[in-house]
């Protein structure tokens, strides 16, 4: 078995990093950094969302395992005193991972772009109104004006989108949640209001003037020159596999990370 692993590149994450990866090949592992079996990271979420921005050609054949070093980790399952459990772990570490479909983000121009998420995809205008048409399977719902729109996973309804008032999705439940930021509501103007949560095969269809708009992708951003027609979002084929919420249920998760 193949292995790499990331750190959040403070002092304490790499110490954490360097005796796991000294572990992994005493047990005869061997670090392959393009295309291996498993991908461990050592920090946080943030951590988590790095390592799968920088392994997106091969996450569908990869297992990523998170050992929490950080403030917040929704999705690492161990704790820095855990890792002879993890070491432990190891030959069973795929059979209980969890499988996620990605939220896709596809850009029309002149030169077609793809993106994918773990947590959200959002289109926001901080210079002007955005305006645009929503879509959902090619019929129209609305015409939203405000800051921007945010298009999120299940993993993600516990991310930027409960901040803005959108509902957190038990993780079982595969969805797609469409939150508004910053609408404009008046006697004029008028959107949902709400968010929305849909089916997962529902395909969301945004049109308007995105020539200021900016669009990301959990962490990172799409930079281009060329003008966008449409934006379309979905839930993709593509997919992750995360050891994840097998020592505690989902209502534990919730409660430790928002309550206690």
């Amino acid at each position: 078995m193949t292995f790499t692993i990331l750190s959040r590149e403070d002092a304490s994450s790499e110490r954490i990093a360097e005796k796991i990866t000294q572990a992994l090949e005493k047990k005869g592992l061997v670090r392959e950094d393009k295309h291996p079996d498993f991908i461990f990271f050592v920090g946080g979420d943030g951590t988590f969302l790095r390592a799968v921005q920088d392994h997106i050609n091969v996450v569908d054949r990869a297992t990523f395992v998170g050992i929490h070093s950080g403030s917040l980790g929704f999705f690492c399952e161990y704790g820095h005193h855990d890792v002879d459990q993890l070491l432990k772990d190891i030959p069973s570490l795929s059979s209980r991972a969890s499988t996620y479909q990605l939220v896709e983000l596809y850009l029309e121009t002149t030169q077609p772009k793809t993106y994918y998420a773990v947590n959200e995809v959002r289109i926001e205008n901080p210079f002007q109104t955005l305006v645009t048409r929503v879509l959902i399977d090619d019929k129209e719902v609305e015409t939203f004006r405000g800051t921007g729109l945010i298009v999120s996973s299940t993993l993600g309804s516990s991310a930027y989108n409960r901040s803005l008032g959108g509902a957190l999705v038990d993780g079982h439940i595969p969805t797609l949640q469409l939150t508004e930021m910053a609408a404009i509501q008046n006697t004029v103007y008028r959107s949902l209001g709400s968010s929305l949560v849909l089916h997962p095969n529902r395909v969301i269809r945004l049109k308007g003037d995105f020539s200021s708009a900016i669009f990301g992708f959990d962490h990172q951003l799409h930079e281009s020159s060329t003008p966008i027609t449409e934006v379309r979002v979905r839930l993709s084929e593509k997919t992750i596999k995360i050891v994840h919420q097998f020592k505690h249920s989902y209502v534990e998760t919730i409660r430790k990370t928002f309550i206690q």
